[in-house]
């Protein structure tokens, strides 16, 4: 009967998992990249300020159209020489007397004609709007791709807290599987007691309850673990319930480094800083695009008529040189918008250094949360072994009427504590080390602490 009693409990733990996808954290990690929407749209954003940015470089390139277009007039457009007929007239009848000059009237343009022509012109000074346009989408594309590390570096820290939760909550149940087995074989044994007269009825129902408050607590870890498996296949885009091939684990704590490291390291690889860092590359850049509407723009141009057969007499087959634009004056606008892009700048700047004290205050948190789950974690492995033996000797002094109910729910609760203590130190010391790395942008090594 005992045999067949373990055989279900160990069933029922293992059912869920029958039918379950397997995956270590390394693969789930991977396919969590593979199936992340919004880290899939950061990819998407990176490739298209990869293409504004050769964009950009198209602004140093000559621009080179084509043009044609056919066109009806009203009337063709001629010049009249009549004034100079009128004078030379005379001198014509004088030397042959009844002669009278034809019309003076030169038909320079029909009423329908076509035009086609190329056209290049290639900016030689702009006053800085081009390597500006060019810093600006060279800082979009920084921003971009530090967006997609920030998306990274947050998954790992998502799915350590969702995996390692999951498994923090499925041995939570064989935990308190193992509490519950035991404070039902205790209350049994407290009814045989009761019984034979060794015990009173209030030792007998103080094991009971016991047993009660076990039964309970084993139904909550249950849905607790149930809930943890369905956050991490929704993460993970997974139908099926989800078994683990890796397990919590404390790292050699001589391989963590130190607390200044991480913020070194924070200070050159956070994705937050390089996101910041890029817009204040983005404000220098508007500053000077603002800028340059007080310079001249100097400029090539060439032209070339492709079809010359409508050209009028004034008009070249082609024509090339140099040009310049300068705006003098447009009521402030360009200084106003130079202005402001001042102060963009600056709130920017000022933004970078709450990021520095909020990502350093994050970094102290996190990291003394690490120590402490080591401390613990090194102080409960000794409490383990303390409350097993701590339990059997109050159970024996049941037996024997040196020990009271009390006393055993008392150390058994002790045992119960101190195995979900040890699981709950790995637990936060591995969020914790997984949130400094992403903090730190070293979220590649997490493995190496194994």
């Amino acid at each position: 009967m005992k045999n067949i009693i373990k055989f279900f409990i160990i069933f029922s733990l293992l059912a869920p998992f029958v039918n379950a996808a397997e995956y270590s954290f390394e693969q789930a990690y991977e396919r969590a990249l593979i199936q992340d929407e919004e880290l899939l749209a950061s990819q998407k954003e990176v490739e298209r300020f990869k293409a504004s940015k050769n964009a950009s470089r198209g602004l140093y390139l000559p621009k080179v159209s084509v043009e044609g277009r056919y066109t009806y007039i009203d009337e063709p457009i001629t010049i009249n020489l009549d004034p100079i007929r009128s004078a030379i007239n005379p001198l014509y009848n004088f030397h042959i007397p009844g002669y009278t000059l034809p019309a003076f009237e030169l038909e320079v343009q029909d009423d329908k004609f076509f035009k086609s022509q190329i056209t290049a012109s290639l900016p030689l000074y702009t006053g800085g709007k081009v390597s500006a346009a060019n810093k600006a989408s060279s800082a979009n594309l920084e921003e971009a791709l530090a967006k997609l590390e920030q998306r990274q570096n947050n998954i790992l820290t998502e799915l350590t807290t969702k995996y390692f939760g999951a498994i923090l909550a499925k041995e939570a149940v064989k935990i308190r599987a193992e509490f519950l087995k035991n404070t039902k074989q205790n209350a049994k044994e407290a009814a045989q007691m009761y019984k034979a007269g060794t015990i009173s009825k209030v030792e007998k129902m103080a094991i009971e309850i016991t047993a009660a408050q076990a039964q309970r607590d084993y139904d909550t870890s249950l849905n607790d673990a149930d809930m943890a498996q369905t956050l991490l296949k929704n993460l993970l885009s997974e139908q099926e319930d989800i078994s683990f091939t890796s397990s919590l684990f404390m790292p050699d704590q001589s391989k963590i480094p130190t607390l200044d490291y991480f913020k070194q390291r924070a200070l050159q690889n956070n994705t937050s800083l390089k996101i910041i860092d890029a817009g204040i590359k983005k404000t220098k850049a508007n500053i000077k695009a603002q800028r340059a509407d007080f310079l001249p723009t100097i400029y090539l141009f060439a032209k070339h008529e492709l079809y010359t057969k409508d050209l009028t007499i004034l008009e070249p087959d082609y024509a090339y040189g140099i040009g310049f634009s300068w705006n003098l004056f447009e009521g402030g606008a360009s200084y106003n918008k130079t202005k402001a892009a001042i102060r963009q700048k600056e709130s920017v700047e000022e933004l970078k250094q709450k990021a520095v004290q909020d990502i350093q205050t994050a970094l102290d948190y996190y990291y003394k949360k690490m120590q402490n789950a080591a401390m613990n974690y090194k102080a409960v492995q000794k409490e383990i072994t303390f409350s097993k033996e701590f339990y059997r000797a109050r159970k024996i002094g049941f037996k024997a009427g040196t020990s009271t109910s009390l006393e055993v729910n008392t150390a058994l609760t002790y045992k119960l504590k101190t195995q979900l203590d040890s699981i709950k130190a790995e637990y936060d010391f591995l969020v914790s080390l997984a949130t400094l790395l992403s903090l730190s942008g070293d979220t590649n090594t997490f493995e190496s602490y194994k």
